[in-house]
């Protein structure tokens, strides 16, 4: 949680810049009312992604194999599952599931699970996912709430595949019955069977107190013995999306069927699911989310269109606004200060991988290590915030989208239907203009979360969910503006 320090007064000039009202705008009528168009400059803004992903958020899995304007994206997903508890034993206190005791017993099979929770890109497409068990050695697979995205475990996993499903979106709302549990069902759940090697393996251990296979007489024994699963997407050419999975659902789990006997035959199943921690005998369970992003072969990288700008949500790109004009505009009042960004339509893979959900706009510093920082003013205009002090730079309640904007909205007009953004930068605007405060340059992009002073603040998009190619400052038909209602003093 951040605290909020209010100990700074605002101050007063002869117009007030964080009261006067950008909700009733004046008619222009070239007399008392005015309104302009400002020039914005533009370039590639250079985004290190510094997005972590903590256990308890949404993960994406999956390959887009045919976008020729952003290029391709690989999502492979890492966990560690587990038993609830230890020393740990299949079924019931007094089951037997062993076949030279009792021969109609067994371990019947094993899946790995997936709880789905939603979908980017085209749903017409299958994906094939390849589940790999981690390498025992694996030593950087660790205890942990959080990975940067570009991580993955340090030891080869690519020659223990145990398992492959190909998965079809459409199907996951379809209910599946379980070979063997005859009163369970699941839905909006990836299954992916395992081999009966890795079950073999699973199923041999014991809780004695010494011996090569006593993994499950506490946690350390296991994790050591099973560092976790690697699942991989293998989409293919055809593939075109990313499935969202959480991991933390009681339906993402590693499930145990088997057929055991105490006074009777009975079918079940066990689940080993992800640990969150909080047991002195129980660790949390390692995960991460790899994501890679291609764009070697895009339009993006290797033909972009000069009067195009190109926004992919994170991990992705940003771009750099600079308006020149801002600095020397006079004294004035702003009723409405505005940057408006539009599609380009008519793009590749437009109809099935849509624009991102939010944009969000900050200021470039140039100056010292802080090298952004949030907008003056206009992200939460009836609230005290300071971009410039560490304890209060981001409005306590978050960001007032309504009155800020940033987000998604579509227009049709003589140029057809397309997707826009706008940004609204009154008071902003009217205190550079009165105090003749400094010039920033802006930069624009889609985040998962913001980070800023060494904090990380959750923002609005889904992760990698969302690519928009819009006009530049030069486009002449989608062109990349501010407009600036006012009136003279």
């Amino acid at each position: 949680m951040l605290a909020c320090v209010t100990l700074l007064n605002w101050g007063c000039t002869k117009i007030d810049t964080t009261n006067l009202g950008a909700d009733l705008i004046p008619a222009v009528d070239n007399v008392n009312t005015f309104d302009t168009i400002l020039t914005i400059e533009t370039s590639r803004e250079h985004n290190l992604d510094t997005t972590r992903l903590a256990r308890s958020e949404m993960h994406v899995i999956g390959s887009i194999n045919n976008d020729p304007v952003f290029g391709k994206t690989k999502a492979d997903i890492f966990l560690e599952l587990k038993p609830s508890f230890f020393p740990f034993y299949f079924g019931n206190t007094r089951d037997t599931i062993n076949s030279a005791i009792k021969a109609t017993t067994h371990f019947d099979s094993a899946f790995l699970c997936l709880s789905y929770t939603g979908f980017y890109g085209d749903t017409s497409k299958s994906q094939h996912l390849k589940v790999y068990q981690l390498d025992a050695n694996t030593s950087n697979f660790v205890d942990t709430a959080a990975h940067l995205l570009s991580f993955q475990p340090n030891m080869p996993y690519l020659n223990n595949l145990i398992g492959e499903a190909t998965v079809y979106q459409p199907s996951l709302k379809n209910y599946t019955f379980l070979k063997t549990s005859r009163k369970d069902s699941v839905v909006k759940q990836i299954r992916i069977k395992l081999n009966n090697a890795f079950l073999a393996s699973l199923t041999n251990g014991d809780t004695t107190a010494s011996g090569m296979n006593n993994f499950f007489k506490n946690d350390s024994l296991f994790s050591n013995k099973f560092k976790g699963f690697a699942v991989v997407a293998d989409g293919g050419n055809d593939a075109n999306g990313l499935f969202y999975v959480s991991l933390t659902d009681v339906a993402t789990r590693l499930e145990i069927h088997y057929v055991a006997a105490n006074t009777k035959l009975d079918t079940a199943f066990t689940s080993f699911p992800l640990s969150v921690g909080g047991l002195t005998s129980l660790t949390a369970s390692a995960n991460a989310n790899y994501i890679k992003r291609d764009t070697s072969a895009s339009e993006f990288t290797n033909s972009p269109d000069p009067a195009a700008l190109y926004i992919q949500s994170a991990p992705g790109s940003a771009i750099n606004l600079k308006i020149p004009a801002l600095a020397t505009l006079s004294n004035r009042i702003i009723h409405r200060a505005e940057i408006f960004l539009e599609q380009i339509p008519g793009s590749p893979g437009n109809d099935v991988l849509s624009a991102p959900q939010f944009l969000y706009l900050d200021l470039i510093t140039d100056t010292g290590t802080v090298k952004y920082k949030p907008l003056y003013f206009d992200l939460s205009p009836n609230t005290f915030y300071n971009p410039d002090i560490t304890s209060s730079f981001f409005p306590t309640e978050g960001i007032d989208q309504a009155y800020y904007g940033g987000f998604l909205r579509s227009k049709t007009d003589v140029l057809g239907k397309r997707s826009f953004y706008t940004f609204n930068l009154t008071r902003y605007v009217q205190n550079l203009v009165t105090r003749r405060t400094n010039n920033y340059r802006f930069r624009v992009y889609a985040p998962y979360n913001l980070n800023y002073y060494g904090f990380s603040l959750t923002y609005k998009n889904n992760l990698a969910f969302g690519r928009v190619k819009i006009g530049s400052g030069s486009n002449a038909n989608y062109r990349l503006r501010m407009r600036i209602v006012y009136s003279r003093l």
